[in-house]
């Protein structure tokens, strides 16, 4: 960042399963390919390394925050709904009715 390496973003990233790719995999895009440095032979454009992470570990990521997503939304309506008196609901049930008239 700001032409400076970022050792403890990388660090990180590695151990969340990010992996380098190598320029060899991708040919047409030998030209960006590092010639030097820490990745050398990666694939390297505007100082960002091209990485990828197996589906596996991205699913499980996705179902990891869709618990906490849901866990979070549980707490809010549960604190929402323990704020309310049956006198004066929070909100109430809406209906709609469709009818058809004469036209008349």
């Amino acid at each position: 960042m700001m032409g400076k390496d970022d050792p403890q973003n990388i660090s990180s990233k590695f151990r969340e399963g990010w992996e380098p790719v190598k320029a060899e995999e991708y040919p047409e895009l030998m030209i960006q390919a590092a010639h030097s440095g820490q990745f050398k032979g990666n694939i390297e454009i505007g100082g960002l390394l091209l990485c990828r992470i197996p589906d596996e570990f991205m699913k499980q990521r996705d179902a990891y925050y869709n618990s906490q997503n849901k866990a979070q939304m549980e707490s809010v309506d549960n604190t929402f709904m323990r704020n309310s008196d049956p006198r004066m609901p929070l909100f109430k049930e809406r209906s709609s009715k469709v009818t058809f008239g004469s036209g008349t």
